[in-house]
Order: structure tokens, then sequence, then C-alpha cells
């Protein structure tokens, strides 16, 4: 049985008193029958696989629409929205969702609430594992045991670095942490020195890729994560730590994983075969057992326009796109029409976002088609073959990590003056995408090519605060602040608000 079949005995082996990670936080039981005791060894891996599955799997918290809720969604509207890549027009009407295509949420903003919930319990559900797997011993070796303690601490840790990069600060839990008491709130600099602290100490206990199962952790996904963090010290700490950046990339490359041949299959239905030992160093499994209205699902049809055809991007003619996000104008103007990574529809769609209200034939807004559920053999699906039938099942797997983004974190740190052969790998992403070599690279041509290849992968909020372009008016994108030609944002808009519901607990952050 392969790993990702455990999420179906996650759902019901999971209620074993999860407690809150916030006071106010609430959380509904994963499933009405409770246990109180694990009984198997297929048991204990349904619990671990509901850690996974808890990225993209509905769920375990109170919100009106579990679907939207979905971790990977709610992650998607948090780094993508508020941002130059995509937007939700008018024609959704979802209550919020124009604060945050504006960038400029408030505390009751519900999807502030959503996500800061999600990452809460999701930290939860590892803490419930970390301390039920060592009574697992009569079936799991001590070797199996701490492995599946690295890798649960590193799926934690990935919940902690989206809270040190969305809200800043936050309750700190662990396995050790009494259920049911109100935890100690961690300022942003004290989560980055527990998570890499946590990291430092797990990562070296995972398998590397090669050795790794599809769907869990690997070595290279655990170094991943902690590069990340370096990549972003001096935002969230005050002190940059380009080396050790470049130094947990570096374990990244050394295991000999190389870039996909072609760029597009990296984000069809058949791209599990460069999840794990291949380019998608991290990647969220999804499939006839991951049955969502988030992850990828939001990505392919929730993003296409439902006056154009589904069958070539692999649905059956029956289901039709929900007119969710589209291309903002300066996400197209920054693919060329040379460059293989231009995923994009324009049909008669027009460029600019001059009407938000409708998005018909001939609305505003390009449709983004880089994630598909094709098969890479017949990516453009001219045999009208559909791997999932229903409209919410999707076989793309989510990508968290990618090599090309350690690559281009690589040129970044060169341009800050460590030696580790940056341009070379930066010329290394341009040349997959058909792209000339260059001899040099600025900080605003390397922050285009971060745009150009990781594109609605959730990471440009991050990458624009950390190039100094997100706040103020230094880079205007149209209807930045909710103005259609973009204005300038108060620096405080670096940082999410606390949820209104977590305030009295949490505090807030500066401006809200």
């Amino acid at each position: 049985m392969k790993f990702t079949k455990y999420f179906i005995i996650g759902g019901v082996a999971l209620s074993l008193g999860l407690s809150s990670c916030v006071g106010d936080l609430n959380v509904e039981p994963d499933d009405p029958n409770t246990k109180l005791s694990l009984s198997s060894k297929e048991e204990y891996l349904g619990v671990l696989a509901r850690a996974y599955g808890g990225l993209v799997l509905e769920g375990g918290i109170s919100v009106d629409d579990g679907g939207a809720g979905v971790y990977t969604r709610q992650l998607f509207n948090q780094q993508e929205l508020p941002t130059d890549e995509a937007i939700v027009g008018k024609n959704w009407n979802d209550a919020g969702i124009d604060e945050m295509s504006f960038s400029i949420p408030g505390k009751d903003n519900h999807w502030g609430y959503e996500m800061y919930s999600r990452i809460n319990y999701q930290i939860g559900l590892c803490n419930e594992f970390l301390r039920t797997i060592n009574s697992g011993s009569q079936f799991f070796t001590d070797a199996e045991i701490a492995q599946m303690k690295a890798e649960c601490r590193v799926l934690r840790d990935l919940s902690y670095y989206h809270m040190i990069d969305i809200f800043g600060k936050g309750p700190w839990t662990d396995e050790n942490s009494l259920v049911g008491a109100i935890p100690p709130t961690y300022s942003r600099a004290e989560l980055f020195d527990a998570v890499v602290a946590d990291l430092k100490d797990a990562v070296p206990q995972l398998p590397v890729a090669a050795q790794q199962e599809y769907g869990r952790v690997s070595r290279e996904a655990g170094y991943m994560l902690l590069a990340k963090l370096y990549l972003n010290a001096e935002v969230y700490t005050g002190t940059a730590r380009w080396q050790e950046c470049a130094d947990a990339c570096g374990q990244v490359v050394s295991t000999g994983i190389k870039l996909a041949p072609e760029y597009k299959y990296l984000f069809c239905g058949t791209n599990s075969k460069y999840v794990g030992n291949g380019e998608i160093l991290w990647g969220v499994p999804q499939g006839p057992n991951t049955s969502c209205w988030g992850g990828t699902t939001y990505l392919t049809i929730g993003a296409y326009n439902s006056n154009v055809p589904t069958t070539p991007y692999g649905f059956s003619e029956t289901v039709g796109g929900w007119d969710g996000p589209r291309v903002r104008p300066e996400l197209s103007k920054a693919l060329a029409s040379n460059d293989k990574r231009r995923l994009i529809y324009e049909g008669s769609f027009q460029e600019d976002l001059t009407n938000l209200s409708n998005w018909n034939v001939d609305g505003s807004g390009y449709m983004c088609i880089k994630y598909v559920n094709t098969d890479e053999s017949d990516y453009y699906n001219t045999n009208n073959t559909v791997l999932c039938a229903a409209a919410n099942q999707v076989s793309t797997n989510f990508p968290i990590f990618r090599l090309a983004d350690t690559y281009l974190m690589l040129a970044e740190c060169e341009l800050h003056n460590v030696k580790c052969e940056g341009l070379s790998y930066y010329n290394m992403v341009r040349t997959r995408a058909g792209v000339a070599p260059v001899g040099s690279y600025t900080a605003d041509d390397l922050l285009k090519e971060r745009q150009c290849e990781l594109y609605w992968e959730c990471q440009r909020r991050t990458d624009l605060i950390r190039f100094g372009k997100y706040t103020g008016s230094a880079y205007n994108w149209q209807w930045k602040g909710g103005i259609e030609e973009g204005t300038a944002l108060a620096a405080t808009r670096a940082l999410m608000p606390i949820p209104a519901q977590f305030e009295a607990t949490l505090g807030q952050n500066p401006g809200y």
C-alpha cells in the first residue's frame, strides 16, 4: 500500500485529543467515532498521513466553506492574491476577497482567520502524532520511529514558517506542551530561532530523496525549508544569513537532483514522477484519495474561465471553470512570448484589469493554464483523456519547493557576496526556459526571473517584501491598494494582521 493511501485511514484514526494551539481556536473533530488509542500499524501510519494530508484535505476547523478553508488554497490567497500575479474579480463576490486582492485585509478578514486557524490546526496534527508514536513501538523499529518523528517535525516547521512569514508571531507548542493550556506567544525572532533549531536537529535524520517514499519529506526538502528561513532572515530577525542559506541550498544540490527537462510537465496531472527524488523537492500529493476544493483543484478548474472548454486541460466536458483567480497584467508582461514558462491563455480576453465585475469572453484578465490535469505524454490532451472524472479530483501534485527555486536562491546569495556559482545556476534556469543566458544580473533582474519561474507557487508576496517592492510606492501594480493604477501600501502591510478572534490572546501587529 502506498503511503498516500493512508490518507483515508488517517481521517478515521485521528481523534485522539487534539488541543487547540490558541485558547480561542474553534477546532472540530475529524470523526464522531472518537478513538482513544491506536491498535495497528496502519492506524499509526494513518495519523502520520493525516498530518501530511492536512495540507490538502478539508476538516478540522470551523469555517463556512470547508473547501475554501483548505491549507494550500488559503496559502495561495495569502501569497498570490495581494501581489502582481493573481486576482479574484468581483464576479465571485466572496466576503473579504477584495481586501486580499487589493493587499489591504483587515483583522476581521475571514481569509486571514482561516489561514491562521489552518496553520495552528496543522501544528496540532503534527504534535498529536509526535505524542502518539512512542506508543507504537510494537509495530515499528526504533529507527522507523525516529525517522517518522523527524518527518513530522519538519512538516510542523513548514507551518511555523508560514506563521513567521505571513503573521509574524504566534503561539509556540510542541509535543511536550500541556494539552489544553494556553501556550506562550513567541515573537517573530523567537519563532525563527525555535524553528531553525528544530530543523537543524531533525533534517539530518531524514532519508535522502532517493531513499524516501513518494509523498513523504526527504532530507533535501528539509534543507530547502531551512534555506527558506535563512533566505528571509533579515526580514524576520533583522540579521542577514546569506552564507547559511547558501550552505543549506548546497546540501540540496549536492545529492544530484536535476531540473526536469520541460517546465510545463512539472504542473501537469502526471507530475508525481518529479516529486521527491526529482525537481519538486516537496510536493503535496493529489488524486482520487485526496479529493478537495483546494490544492491544484483551485489552480486548475478553479482558475479556468467558464466560457473556455476544459477538455484540453484534462477535464470532462461537463466540468466547467469556476471563474476564479485570473492573471495580473504585470505577470503577463514579465513573460516574453518566447519564454517556455508563459503558460497563459489569452483568447479574446484583455490583458489589463479594467473591469473586475465580470470575466466573460471579452472580459479583463488572462487565464492561467500553468496547472493542468493532463498526462505528460499527451500534454495538450488530443485524446480527450480524463484523469479524474469528478470536478474536485485532480491528479496534479502541488509543488511546495522546487530545485529551480534552490538555484535562484543561490543566485541571490551570490548577489550578497557569497561564493556559490550563482550565475551558473541562474543561467541553468533560463536555459531550460528557452531564454538566453546572461553574463550578469541585478537584484531587479533576479526578482523578475523569480516571477517568471515561480509564479502561482505561493512565493511572490514573500519575494516582493524581501526585495523591498511590496509596501511603499517603489513598485505599484494594477489594483494595488484598491486603486486601478496602483498606490502605495503602508510599511506595516508587510505583515498580515492577527485575526480579531485571536487578538485578545496574541495581541496585534502594528498598524492594525
